[in-house]
């Protein structure tokens, strides 16, 4: 099977990119010639070595190849020159020095910085460094694995988080033999100045949520939920939003769609105090899904905030944040779907509580699920004004702000928080502005990155690889079998032209949206790509993208920009792209069984999950994500 395919282009910015970042590499496949940041792999590979083992992805350096603890130098041993064999002596455990253990009010931009030690063989010495327990990588293919040291960084950490690092020290020559693991220390990081967190709970533990009711059945439980449908629409979610805890209203045995359903009455949820005393205003986040199969009054979720005044009935104001009543079968709630409730003109008291309710006192049924939760004291009454900083809500469109304020995302993570704000200028991808430092002249919009694909980098090619019961793309659903497969290859670029850098930072600072890939040995957030191939009569077949990181691999505005993000401190830079070659694993479409003919390669960055109500990064906008290009397969 073949393709006919555009001709590559320019070799010289294949070098400019791939030469500073990771080596350039010239393969042919049959008679087309591929610039590459590495080898592409043969018809024996696919993204695994030839005897199926993980060779990881290629963008990513995989800093801990077998072991991320390493072997230690007592456990190795060598020959001498004299033919005796020797044993290499323990590396010194590195000890940390910087920021000092139990630090608050630690800047979000920080660095890491340890005791350089010395091999007692005179070995050069490198370094691994571990913010909770997630590895710190360049992912740069070329570059040395780990750190030179004393320091790492400054890297970007979220607000108000508290965030525990290791260093380890290995044998530049030798990996494997490794030092332990520094005793483990810990630094707080400072509030944004606008809101402190008083409460937080991502339901991986219990923190004392109350569960009572009437309900005869479908109370809220803490767990992992099963999925369930009731006919075509999911009506319990399969997974929760982040981590590997939520609540939901009971377990669905086998996925039985009225097994455990809220019937009979209510269900509720209230969860443990926590002190507003002294804010201005509050606001709430949570994930939520909500299905509700029949038409009509009745059935419902009820999101309330249970606020103490003595001159309330039973000393309990119950403040009203969200009412769902409408059905699932009208209104689409039953994704997970990012919301902030903003409470405004109550008492600011401790003690206060988040009660929430389902109800379903008829027929029909009714699933809900709640995750990520957090509550904010407001420092200022800004959030509750409909002004600049205002909090509004984006579905109301151009009367969400007052002209000439928009609606805004805010944050890397979409989580539902919006504010009004002033509109600013883009890049022209077109003709971007001859300096980094120099202003904006592209389209209005909110502040914000854009990621857009630059169409004229995806020069489709077929190949062949070969699949095992190894190979990481076959557990990755990359590929749709074992043998033989026949893969539509392509480069695709993210390139921002917002007006601000995307700025992920260090994995650490969102875990419920990075998971540990066994087979690669590194991080992946799922689908930062998707991949379609369509006919004229529609879908044909589908691929996807699994992010190892976001990085600066190049500026398309500025030639010769240095980077200032790799998979250490995420991101990518107004103005830079970051590519992801048609080399790498599961940057493809598997086309093995699609009959010869012309179709339509779709690329979408940034797509929301199937369960998701929204995509996983917040974006100016996200009308420009997609492109299509004309393919031929043969």
């Amino acid at each position: 099977m073949m393709a006919t395919v555009a001709q590559t282009r320019g070799a010289e910015r294949w070098r400019r990119v791939c030469g500073r970042h990771c080596g350039l590499g010239l393969a042919s496949v049959g008679a087309l010639l591929l610039l590459a940041c590495t080898d592409p792999p043969g018809p024996a590979t696919a993204g695994s070595t030839s005897d199926g083992t993980a060779s990881g992805d290629t963008q990513a350096t995989s800093n801990a190849a077998a072991d991320s603890t390493g072997t230690t130098a007592a456990e190795s041993s060598g020959t001498e020159a004299d033919g005796t064999t020797g044993v290499d002596a323990p590396l010194p455990t590195p000890t940390l020095s910087s920021p000092p253990n139990g630090a608050i009010e630690q800047p979000i931009q920080t660095e890491l910085c340890w005791n350089l030690v010395e091999d007692p063989e005179g070995e050069l010495v490198r370094y691994r460094v571990f913010v909770d327990d997630i590895e710190l990588s360049t992912g740069l293919q070329g570059e040395s694995e780990g750190y030179e040291g004393p320091c790492v960084g400054p890297l970007t950490f979220d607000h108000e988080q508290t965030f525990a690092w290791e260093v380890q020290a290995f044998e530049a020559a030798e990996p494997r033999r490794a030092s332990e693991r520094s005793a483990a220390w810990s630094f707080t990081t400072e509030y944004d100045g606008l809101a402190n967190t008083v409460f937080e709970d991502d339901f991986d533990a219990d923190l004392g949520w109350v569960v009572d009711g009437d309900a005869q059945a479908g109370a809220w439980v803490r767990g992992d939920p099963i999925p369930a449908t009731d006919g075509d629409a999911p009506s319990q979610p399969g997974q929760c939003w982040g981590g590997e805890g939520c609540y939901f209203t009971a377990q669905n045995n086998a996925g039985v769609v009225d097994d455990e359903d809220v019937a009979g009455g209510s269900t509720v949820l209230t969860s443990p105090p926590f002190d507003l005393s002294g804010a201005a205003a509050a606001t709430v986040q949570l994930q939520r899904f909500f299905y509700k199969s029949q038409v009509g009054a009745g059935p419902e979720l009820r999101v309330e905030l249970l606020v103490p005044d003595a001159r309330a009935p039973e000393g309990v104001l119950a403040v009203e944040l969200e009412r769902l009543e409408t059905a699932t079968t009208t209104t689409p709630h039953n994704v997970w779907t990012p919301r902030e409730y903003v409470a405004c003109g109550l008492p600011m008291v401790a003690d206060t509580r988040l009660r929430i309710t389902a109800t379903d006192d008829g027929a029909g049924i009714l699933e809900a699920a709640i995750d990520s939760v957090s509550v904010h004291a407001q420092d200022f009454a800004t959030v509750c004004q409909s002004g600049e900083g205002g909090a509004c809500d984006v579905a109301g469109g151009a009367a969400a702000c007052p002209d000439p304020l928009l609606c805004c995302a805010q944050g890397t993570v979409n989580e539902g928080v919006h504010r009004c704000a002033t509109p600013v200028a883009g890049l022209n991808f077109d003709a971007p502005t001859p300096t980094p430092q120099s202003p904006n002249d592209g389209p209005l919009g909110c502040p914000g990155p854009d990621l857009i694909i630059d169409e004229s980098w995806i020069e489709p090619v077929l190949t062949d690889i070969f699949v095992t019961e190894n190979t990481c793309e076959l557990y990755e659903g990359c590929v749709g079998g074992l043998g033989w497969r026949t893969i539509l290859r392509f480069t695709v670029t993210a390139s921002n032209i917002g007006s601000s850098d995307l700025v992920l930072g260090v994995a650490a600072n969102e875990p419920d949206i990075f998971h540990y890939a066994e087979c690669h040995n590194h991080y992946h957030f799922d689908q930062f790509a998707a991949y379609e191939l369509l006919d004229g009569q529609g879908l044909v077949t589908t691929g996807h993208k699994p992010g190892f990181c976001l990085l600066d691999s190049y500026s398309w505005a500025w030639r010769n920009t240095p980077p200032n993000y790799d998979c250490a401190n995420q991101g990518i830079s107004r103005g830079h792209a970051d590519i992801y070659e048609s080399v790498l694993p599961c940057q493809w479409i598997d086309v093995t069984d699609v009959a010869p003919g012309d179709y339509t390669l779709r690329a979408a960055l940034n797509p929301p999950r199937d369960d998701w109500a929204v995509p996983l990064l917040n974006e100016r906008r996200y009308d420009n994500n997609t492109v299509e290009v004309a393919v031929t397969v043969e």
